[in-house]
């Protein structure tokens, strides 16, 4: 089963054709044929990486023990008209002849990351192509080319397989995926952190994200997110594609990415450009392992900000300097015809407003107001934010209206208001209506883009619980 984790090609036979849905729109990649597999897309200065089991020779078939086609690494580059060159194999003498699956770049250090089976010659191979150990290699781009490959210290020779490395944006973290004792499932993701240079021993990214199934192919994008296929976190179907990111409580519960991204058949390895807008993915929808291009028509926020509730509560105290003690006393008056006693005093407004704010010394004893000593007026504003009016907790299955009405978006000006729901689905509108269908915890995010520089962007989400 091993070499279905490291190149995975099942059959699942779905007609499909470009699609818009969700605001999404999905299309294959036109170089790619049919009966051939095509995985692993990655973009580096504008070229287009990929690996297939396409044969390389003419009239002469290089197949493994299981007399299946050996998968090596093309490359291709689109042209302004957005047709696509002819993809032709990328250093057809560098690497192995017996599968060479994945690669991953790290340009600030000229490096490259790659995996390929770890035998010499075709003796060397297993009876069965099941058994063969792939793991991962680095070699440095320099004017000649790549330099000669270093085996890393997570590979081994002898019981497990590494592949399908991919490396932070600081170049300080190497993920990739392992079979290796110890794991929680067939296949999962590790980290090495590089310290003084070398790569430090492998750490599983732990139960949140691996399971009793298959965890593969990893892409860390530039966001932090960490993109992955998985098998067994309960997505659409097969293998699916999902990311996570590492805040100061740990890796956050994996997400799904939305309907027909994610279908029935099986997708993994894929690629997202840095803004998230758009990006590329394996599947196996139309029965062999095809590329698909995927452009969201929605903006992308990111994780966005937890909404923070309107309390109007302020702090008042004496900046004056003020006299307070025995029988005089501070006495505020806060506009809304309210007032409190002491020197420093919590107060808090039923409605935002500009409100009229004294603090009078009055003599206790007499009754007698003395003199004013803070005179100012009060700008009582709700938070500068997307706000989502909704109950905190709904039942199931009850249609319930989500709205943003009640933003202050300061100086923002928006241009409309789009929402990321629960079931991956999204919708645009300064109130929607949404079904939850599920119980437990779900989050609602809600952001806009400004109408001044489409760059500029403001989200919220808020954690809403759904109940019988």
């Amino acid at each position: 089963m091993l070499q279905k984790i490291i190149i995975i090609s099942l059959l699942v036979l779905l007609n499909w054709q470009t699609s818009k849905a969700q605001g999404l729109s999905i299309q294959k990649l036109p170089f790619c044929k049919k009966d051939i597999s095509e995985i692993a897309p990655i973009v580096q200065d504008s070229i287009f990486y990929y690996s297939s089991d396409q044969n390389v020779k003419w009239a002469v078939k290089a197949t493994d023990q299981d007399n299946e086609n050996f998968y090596n690494l093309f490359s291709v580059q689109q042209n302004i008209d957005s047709s696509w060159t002819k993809e032709q194999q990328y250093l057809p003498n560098y690497f192995s002849k017996f599968h060479t699956s994945t690669i991953s770049f790290y340009l600030d250090s000229n490096e490259v990351y790659y995996t390929e089976v770890q035998y010499k010659d075709k003796k060397s191979l297993p009876k069965t192509s099941s058994q063969n150990l792939h793991g991962i290699f680095r070699a440095n781009l320099d004017d000649n080319g790549l330099t000669r490959p270093v085996s890393l210290p997570m590979n081994s020779l002898l019981s497990y397989s590494t592949g399908h490395p991919t490396i932070s944006n600081d170049g300080r973290f190497l993920f990739f995926s392992s079979n290796k004792d110890g794991g929680y499932g067939m296949a999962d993701i590790y980290v090495s952190e590089r310290i003084n240079g070398e790569w430090g021993e492998a750490t599983n990214l732990g139960s949140k994200i691996n399971t009793s199934g298959n965890e593969i192919f990893p892409f860390h994008h530039i966001s932090g997110k960490l993109y992955f296929a998985s098998d067994s976190l309960g997505g659409a179907g097969g293998y699916d594609l999902f990311y996570t990111m590492h805040t100061p409580d740990g890796w956050i519960k994996p997400i799904a990415l939305e309907a027909n991204i994610n279908t029935s058949a099986d997708e993994y390895s894929c690629f997202i450009n840095d803004d998230e807008q758009s990006g590329y993915f394996a599947s196996n929808r139309e029965g062999d392992d095809d590329l698909y291009e995927f452009t969201r028509l929605f903006p992308i926020f990111g994780p966005g900000s937890k909404q923070k509730e309107n309390t109007f509560r302020y702090r008042f105290y004496d900046r004056m300097g003020g006299k307070g003690d025995g029988p005089l006393q501070y006495v505020w008056h806060f506009g809304d015809g309210e007032k409190a006693e002491g020197d420093t005093v919590i107060h808090k407004y039923k409605k935002p407003g500009s409100y009229h704010v004294q603090s009078i010394i009055v003599d206790t004893v007499e009754n007698v107001e003395l003199y004013v000593l803070n005179d100012f007026f009060q700008e009582v504003q709700p938070k500068i934010q997307v706000y989502i009016a909704s109950p905190d907790s709904v039942h199931i299955n009850e249609l319930h209206t989500l709205d943003a009405t009640k933003s202050n978006l300061g100086d923002f000006n928006p241009n409309g208001y789009y929402w990321e729901l629960p079931d991956g689905s999204r919708q645009k509108g300064e109130t929607i209506q949404y079904l939850f269908r599920t119980k437990g915890k779900h989050l609602i995010k809600c952001g806009t883009i400004s109408q001044d520089d489409p760059h500029k962007k403001m989200c919220t989400f808020k954690e809403i619980i759904v109940i019988d």
